[in-house]
């Protein structure tokens, strides 16, 4: 058979990973000089930089003249950017993430020339069931990758990926890496013995005729000599067509209909290595990126669309700036946090300047909308960032006040009630510095508390009051080990946790634990020490608590402590000389069934895994989680592949430890619903869900791990702050035992609250009141069933955007305001609707004028 060899030219360019993004931003210069010249000299070679656009950006922010010789070359074809911003992680990032990533991606290189539309993701850790999806609303109807097959989900490399909701694309599996035709011998005898390998390898894979030949590797230059290696290759395969090519020109060798399908996320690791665990290192980092990704999807972004309504500018290069930032810490290496300790640290100053500038932008604009009401200094604004109504919610508000109690008001003048959460005292000259220049000495309080509110309509605001009062009303501290709402009794009980389920009668005993274990591993993957010990909380800890009881909610505050080994030393000598405490609050709302955790931990020791231990006792195959914009169902054990990993070489042991987005339930005749905020590592054995909390260890990579044969990943070099000594960490999620479908969308609702801001008197910044800005009327509610919102922003002309997709296993009908459009990922009108049906998994985008 003659076959259709095709070189392609490029280079793997990870901005940082052992090195820093400022190292390589200096070496792509070099880089970019030497490829420019060479295709310039040689017009007829095609290179592709990555998949990412980010390359454009780190080039010309320090090469800027050259942006229109860069754009000649992009415009003619020979240079391919996008479709990415930057080589995102696919599992573990939000799915907002992903979206931007791509449409920041596409946007970039348009301002150069056409986009290359090829999902090309060499090197991520694995792909989600939703990516088809995903891909195929920018346009692109197929995916290149190295990472994630076996033959377990097909005999040939090339075959159709089948997503959650059906859609399929072309996945092409690169069976010799993308690294398998680096710097490619010209001398003939080294050559064959090269491409006898590499011929081997695609013979047995490939679904077609054509052979795909990656020419590339990390940072590696472009192969000058290229022409002489093609030279020589035709000396070697007379019978065969060999030439230069792209993606696009390989696809188009692909007969569709002839392929196999695939179905579900590409996870396996036998060629090349997963990291399954790699959900759980540096923790710090991931909940920090986190709380970024929420605070921006979930609150600023449908924040600024009211507050455009109001008169607030809308904050396009704020977003952009963010998401940009956002996205420099995406690359499975950068949010893995498989790096030098350099290059975290780079990346979490990154983050936090990201956070600032998210969090000021929410404050700012809350604070202008509480100037908005000029009736009233002492003002409350309460934001209901979801386009549906919402009833019964609890909102969170900072007040502070000269007084230690106040009262709060609703429009009506009506009292409300609130719950308070902390308080403490505070010198005003520490918030507002003016205060202190005046050497006024005032001492105010900084009280958290929550607020039901009644009923709120969609993308609106209400405008409460408040009145500081004297004679202070003392929280009751309750001595009582128990506390309860119509739902279920959360009680203390020998030092353990356990909970009565009223509407079952069913008690879970010892519910609720934290375990230690031993962490021989490195940044990639978690590995059990060959003598581990491992300690349960419930076995070992005491806990001191108190209980506060509202008519509203009540809480257990509570301390945990029990003795754990230092390091890994300690471990293997049973010898458990630390003592770990953590800190926190279980509480119960009068009306939700929900039971809300959290726990503050500062880390003392090394060499260690802390993961939540939910002891629901119920046996089951499948767990139900939620993935990118989808719900979807896995099994607890990877039966198969871990049946055969061992005799069929896999470089990999398949551990049984999966990705979570936000959720996940267990379900027998009894059911267990877990909602978490960035806790996205998970593993169910025997009637327990197993959370980590986060792990320690000392480097970037070790060889022969338990689960992980053979050459270290990365390198293997010393990472002391992998060993998070003296982080302080918080964890927060929430569970209950309803029967339930929609964990979806509770999960969405528990990870986007109503928002709450008080007018305060003291001040970080002052501002002039603007008097453009006025109270924003009006409201965009609609009927979405059970329709999850995973977006709700403006485009970039200042019309409402809302990604919507259906997790549900049936199809969901939604009525349209007048003047909607169905619109594509990259916020482009297309038809007009007036209702629209959402198969399951499906997600689709509207654009309301």
């Amino acid at each position: 058979m003659k076959r259709d060899i095709r070189i392609l030219m490029h280079t793997h360019w990870d901005r940082e990973w052992y090195f820093t993004k400022d190292e390589t931003k200096v070496l792509l210069r070099n880089h970019m000089q030497d490829v420019m010249s060479y295709l310039e000299d040689n017009p007829e070679t095609i290179y592709i930089l990555d998949g990412q656009s980010v390359m454009i950006d780190d080039y010309l922010e320090l090469e800027p003249e050259a942006e229109p010789r860069l754009k000649k070359l992009i415009q003619s074809g020979n240079i391919r950017v996008g479709p990415w911003y930057t080589q995102t992680d696919l599992l573990l990032v939000h799915g907002e993430s992903i979206f931007r990533n791509l449409y920041y991606g596409i946007k970039r290189a348009r301002e150069f020339g056409e986009p290359m539309l090829v999902g090309y993701a060499p090197d991520t850790f694995g792909h989600a069931s939703q990516m088809p999806q995903i891909y195929q609303h920018f346009g692109i109807d197929s995916t290149i990758f190295w990472r994630g097959f076996s033959e377990l989900k097909a005999t040939k490399s090339d075959f159709l990926w089948e997503g959650v909701d059906g859609t399929q694309i072309i996945g092409v599996n690169l069976a010799t890496g993308y690294q398998g035709a680096k710097y490619l011998e010209t001398e003939p005898v080294l050559l064959k013995n090269r491409m006898d390998k590499l011929m081997t390898v695609l013979d047995h894979y490939s679904a077609s005729n054509s052979r795909l030949i990656m020419n590339g590797h990390d940072q590696m230059p472009l192969q000058r000599d290229i022409k002489i290696v093609i030279a020589e290759m035709k000396k070697l395969y007379p019978e065969d067509d060999i030439q230069l090519t792209d993606f696009e020109s390989y696809l188009s060798t692909l007969n569709r209909d002839a392929l196999e399908i695939v179905r579900g996320e590409l996870t396996d690791s036998k060629h090349a290595r997963i990291h399954r665990t790699i959900g759980s290192t540096r923790m710090d980092i991931k909940l920090l990126n986190q709380e970024i990704e929420t605070n921006l999807y979930h609150t600023l972004e449908p924040l600024a669309v009211i507050g455009e309504r109001a008169g607030i500018p809308y904050p396009h290069q704020v977003i952009e700036r963010v998401a940009k930032l956002l996205f420099g810490a995406h690359a499975h290496d950068s949010i893995g946090g498989c790096n030098s300790d350099a290059v975290n640290q780079d990346i979490k100053q990154r983050l936090i300047n990201a956070k600032e500038m998210v969090d000021t932008q929410i404050e700012l604009h809350l604070r202008l909308l509480t100037m908005a009401n000029k009736a009233s200094d002492q003002t409350i604004v309460v934001v209901n960032p979801l386009p549906e109504r919402r009833d019964n919610q609890m909102v969170e508000l900072e007040m502070i006040t000269e007084t230690k109690q106040f009262k709060l008001f609703d429009e009506t003048g009506e009292e409300l009630h609130y719950v308070v959460k902390s308080q403490q005292k505070e010198d005003a000259g520490l918030i507002d510095r003016q205060v202190a220049a005046r050497l006024k000495d005032i001492k105010v309080y900084r009280t958290q508390v929550l607020v039901k509110v009644d009923t709120m309509l969609g993308l609106s605001t209400r405008y409460f009051t408040y009145e500081e009062v004297e004679a202070p009303e003392e929280v009751k501290v309750i001595e009582s080990h128990i506390i309860e709402n119509d739902f279920g009794q959360l009680f203390i009980k020998n030092h353990q946790i356990h909970y009565r389920h009223f509407e079952t009668g069913h008690t879970y005993t010892n519910l609720l634990t934290i375990e230690n274990s031993g962490d021989a591993g490195d940044s990639y993957d978690y590995s059990p020490p060959i003598e581990d010990w491992v300690i349960t909380s419930a076995d070992v800890a005491e806990i001191s608590y108190k209980t506060c009881k509202d008519e509203h909610a009540q809480a257990l505050q509570l301390t945990l402590t029990f003795d754990v080994p230092k390091n890994e030393q300690e471990r293997t000598d049973k010898v458990a000389s630390t003592s770990v405490t953590f800190t926190g609050e279980l509480r119960l709302f009068k009306d939700d069934p929900k039971v809300y955790v959290t726990f503050n931990h500062k880390n003392v020791t090394a060499d260690s895994r802390y993961r939540l231990v939910f002891n629901t006792g119920i046996k089951t195959e499948i767990v139900k989680v939620d993935g990118y914009l989808s719900d979807q169902v896995k099994p607890v054990y990877l039966k198969e592949p871990l049946a055969i990993w061992e005799s069929d070489h896999w470089v990999e042991k398949p551990v049984s430890i999966e990705t979570m987005q936000s959720y996940l339930s267990l379900k027998d005749d009894k059911q267990f619903n877990l909602y978490t905020n960035g806790l996205k590592e998970y593993e169910v054995i025997d009637g327990k869900a197993y959370v980590t909390l986060f792990r320690t260890f000392s480097h970037l990579g070790r060889r022969n791990l338990v689960n992980r044969p053979g050459r270290p990943s990365g390198i293997e070099i010393p990472t002391p702050d992998n060993q998070l000594q003296d982080v302080s960490l918080t964890f927060n999620c929430a569970f209950d035992f309803e029967d339930s479908v929609t964990q979806n969308k509770q999960a969405k609702n528990y990870l986007t609250p109503l928002v709450g801001y008080q007018r305060k008197a003291f001040n970080r910044f002052n501002l002039n009141p603007r008097k453009e800005v006025e109270k924003a009327t009006g409201d965009v509610t609609l009927e979405l069933g059970n329709l999850v919102v995973s977006a709700v922003k403006l485009t970039e002309n200042n019309c409402l955007f809302i990604r919507l997709y259906n997790p549900m296993d049936t199809i969901q009908h939604l009525s349209l305001p007048k003047d909607t459009y169905l619109a594509n990922a990259m916020e482009e009108r297309q038809s007009k609707l007036d209702e629209i049906t959402v198969k399951s998994q499906e997600i689709i985008q509207l654009i309301i004028k």
